[in-house]
């Protein structure tokens, strides 16, 4: 991608009044230049006045117009050279300081506006369906909104504007050596370009391509680290840790030859424009002695090498700028992919505003005060889904009623699309085609409304690295976790007892994806999880897989004792857990194949009779 599409790109995921702050800064950068071009004007005519003096030639009427202007025309030598000289500089020194300060207000700009925009993002991906969530590598995603968006502002953006405020410099300085010599001029220009857009042609596709290569070692080493961590038992059993090492070493090989290649690479232009500042003065030293009086002469050498101290570093600034913005945008093409895919898409489903989104406070309130005028009725009409277009559906014409405190049971084969089914309830998933109401509202309208009022626990739950209390509170702030209600779901879901025996109590580490806890604890974790905001409907898929039967027994007593309030939905493969539903719904290839009673659904399902009988349920 080139630097300027680049930074169009970037630039669309300001919003217009960003933009044009942007603008309005980068436009004064621009023509502060003037200040440049005035600074060296005034050494050439320094350099001449004192070349005329001290060889008694006439001083070119250039200058001396410029004197008058000035108004020290009538002043002797010695005080009109201290007082151009103080003026240049100060002219030059002013410039600095005022680009140092506009670099920095433009970099805070677009430093905060890096925040802002991951949080618009993060904000945008988190309202979108699950299945547009998934398309994409959870390390890639991660890279997206944080390193990518770095990248796209602080990097094209912030380089783009360096880019544009050093060529508005080069183009006022080649103006005005245009006018004290249109042939300096075109040998200056002519020269420095010449070098710039070699080193630009040789390095910049190069750069782009090594920016790109970066990105990707970075994302597959982070994905690396994470598999061979998750999976360490089966690593370590099969033998395959050095398997690993050796991928990942070869990745950080990839990685740091790139950014030895990068680091040289901004080294190169200082050394070649410094070179050819010095070849280009005696180039044209020689020429101007050999065609020029001496103060004609000395006057356009010292305009040439103010320019070029000038110059040099501006040239620096713009091909190491033009460098950064071909290596970031590689970077950040990530990110640019993902903010026009979420454009593209819908915006926000049903009762999924991102404007609605509790603060933490908020929600603790809500936690207080309870869902008073909620009722948890579920209500599908004829819902369909397929997870990619043309596939099988997972769910098909599915209809279903529960009335608010039952308990419903969802059974049937693997591959039956009993947690698919679960994450439409839930709104974790929009249905193609169908209506889906909890409470009498979409739900994720309902979740808006009711905070916490809906809960679920998955069979793999997933661990905030911290303790206890925050893994159960999860996302709350310490100020606003109730350690009652802590206690409360830990006694419920039957972990407070070994929690009490622990010194540590509700302060206890869980450690990095819970590796401090067994996997039952880990399971009924996420079960007091679910039950802290104590939801008015909750929702468990395979939640008491990795528990102990009398374990399981237990959390289905506490399921049990809910019955009445809580209305719950159960995807079970152990019928023991669901034999005491009030409904139980059976599918198979997405379909709703029967529902009602255990032994009614028995007796209509010979599948399901024959593993009911194997359980000597039935």
């Amino acid at each position: 991608m080139k630097g300027w599409e680049a930074a169009s790109q970037s630039l669309t995921l300001l919003p217009p009044a960003d933009r044009r702050k942007l603008g309005l800064v980068t436009a004064i950068q621009m023509l502060s230049a003037l200040l440049d071009a005035a600074g060296v004007a005034l050494f050439g005519i320094v350099a001449a006045l004192a070349t005329s003096t001290v060889s008694g030639s006439p001083l070119p009427s250039a200058a001396s117009k410029a004197l008058s202007v000035l108004g020290i025309d009538s002043a002797d030598m010695t005080t009109a050279v201290i007082q151009l000289s103080v003026l240049a500089g100060l002219l030059l020194i002013g410039k600095s300081i005022l680009s140092m300060i506009l670099t920095r207000r433009v970099l805070r700009f677009l430093a905060h506006r890096q925040a802002i925009v991951s949080g618009q993002l993060a904000t945008s991906l988190l309202s979108r369906p699950l299945v547009q969530i998934q398309r994409r590598q959870s390390q890639e995603t991660a890279f997206a909104l944080t390193t990518g968006v770095n990248a796209a502002m602080l990097g094209v953006l912030g380089q783009s504007i360096t880019v544009l405020s050093e060529l508005s410099l080069l183009g006022v300085l080649a103006i005005g050596l245009l006018a004290l010599d249109p042939l300096v001029a075109i040998f200056a220009v002519g020269f420095f370009l010449a070098i710039a857009l070699v080193l630009q042609r040789i390095m910049s596709s190069r750069a782009q391509r090594l920016g790109q290569t970066s990105s990707n070692a970075e994302v597959a080493s982070t994905a690396l680290v994470q598999e061979s961590i998750s999976g360490y038992r089966e690593v370590l059993v099969s033998n395959r840790r050095g398997l690993y090492v050796d991928r990942f070493q070869a990745l950080r090989w990839q990685a740091a030859s790139v950014q030895a290649d990068l680091n040289l690479m901004a080294l190169i232009p200082k050394y070649v424009f410094e070179i050819a500042l010095i070849v280009g003065a005696g180039l044209l030293a020689y020429t101007q002695f050999l065609f020029k009086d001496a103060a004609a002469a000395m006057a356009t050498i010292a305009v040439f090498l103010a320019a070029g101290s000038r110059v040099v570093p501006s040239m620096l600034r713009l091909q190491g700028a033009a460098l950064g913005v071909r290596v970031t945008s590689g970077m950040s093409q990530p990110t640019i992919e993902l903010a026009q895919e979420l454009a593209a898409t819908e915006e926000a489903p049903t009762g999924s505003e991102p404007a609605n989104l509790l603060s933490g406070a908020e929600l603790a309130r809500t936690i207080q005060s309870g869902y008073a005028d909620f009722a948890a009725t579920i209500e599908l009409s004829d819902v369909t889904f397929a997870y990619e277009p043309g596939e099988r559906s997972a769910l098909h014409h599915v209809d279903l009623n529960v009335a608010a405190g039952s308990s419903v049971a969802l059974v049937g084969p693997t591959g039956a699309g009993k947690s698919t089914l679960a994450d439409v309830i839930l709104g974790v998933v929009q249905p193609d085609s169908g209506t889906v109401l909890v409470g009498g509202r979409h739900p994720l309208e309902a979740i808006s409304t009711w905070p916490g009022s809906m809960a679920y626990v998955p069979q793999e739950v997933a661990m905030a690295t911290g303790s206890i209390r925050e893994n159960v509170a999860l996302g709350l702030s310490r100020d606003l976790i109730d350690d009652d209600l802590v206690w409360d779901a830990l006694r419920r879901a039957k972990l407070a007892d070994f929690l009490r025996r622990s010194r540590e109590g509700l302060d206890t580490i869980v450690g990095e994806h819970g590796v401090r806890l067994s996997g039952g604890q880990r399971q009924r974790l996420g079960i007091a999880r679910a039950l802290y905001t104590r939801p008015l409907l909750l929702v468990l898929d395979e939640a008491t897989s990795a528990l102990d039967a009398e374990t399981e027994w237990a959390v289905v007593e506490t399921l049990q004792e809910l019955e009445g309030n809580v209305t719950t939905v159960t995807v079970a493969h152990r019928l023991a857990t669901v034999r005491h539903c009030d409904v139980v719904v059976y599918l198979e290839n997405g379909k709703l194949v029967s529902q009602g009673s255990f032994d009614e659904v028995v007796a209509d399902v010979p599948n399901f009779a024959a593993q009911a009988r194997l359980l000597g349920l039935a």
